[in-house]
Formats: C-alpha cells, structure tokens, sequence
C-alpha cells in the first residue's frame, strides 16, 4: 500500500492515509498494516461496507460517498462486526477515538484526499 502524507494546517497534526484501492489490498486491510497510528487511517476505493472478522483493534469508521459527503460515521467498532452505508463509495479506517478526539474529522479525512489521494477526488468541498 502507498502511504499518502497530508500537509496540515500551521500548529495542527496531519492525517496519513494508506490506500487500498485493489482487492487484496481491500481485503486485507487493517491486517497489512499492523496497528493503526493515531495519525493515521486506511482508506478503502471502492467500498461500502467493512469488516472486523479476525481483527483485534477497535476501529472508528467513516464511510463517503462518490462525491466526498458523509454517509455515516460509526465509532469504537469491536472485533466481529460488519458495518455498512447505503451509498457509500469510500471508506476511511482510523484508530477508534480518532473522530472523538478531532471533531473535524471530515475536514481533515477531505485535506487527505484533496491534496495526494488522487486528482479525480480533488472535488470535494469541506
């Protein structure tokens, strides 16, 4: 997977994001990685639901749709779970506390994907 570093605003901590943007990459997700950096996320293209199964980390877990607008956000998911949105395109893991701990998560996961994601998600509007 590619690491995509964010540049953050002055006196604020950036968000690194790792891509999984192919199947296996889908599929293995948090597994590949290891343990999740509290500045750190996983984000999943295309995908509208995850899961927890065999994993040990609780994960906060925002879902967007095609055109960067939240669809939901489900926080401190547990092992053995499946979560879902309808009309989610994209999916961003993050250590569980992450959305608590940073009230503007989506400003942050949009800074993310607008600056080294990848030009065709450089639309969204934060």
């Amino acid at each position: 997977m590619k690491d995509v570093q964010t540049t953050p605003p002055a006196g604020d901590s950036s968000l690194s994001l790792r891509i999984a943007d192919t199947f296996k990459k889908r599929l293995l997700g948090v597994h590949h990685v290891g343990v999740l950096r509290a500045d750190e996320g996983l984000l999943f293209v295309p995908c509208g639901a995850i899961h927890t199964f065999f994993l040990w980390q609780r994960l906060d877990v925002v879902f967007l749709d095609v055109h960067g607008r939240e669809r939901r956000c489900a926080r401190n998911i547990g092992p053995w779970r499946i979560v879902r949105a309808v009309g989610a395109h994209m999916v961003i893991e993050l250590q569980a506390g992450y959305c608590e701990r940073h009230p503007d998560y989506l400003k942050r996961i949009h800074a993310a994907l607008q600056l080294r994601v990848c030009p065709r998600l450089s639309k969204f509007q934060g």
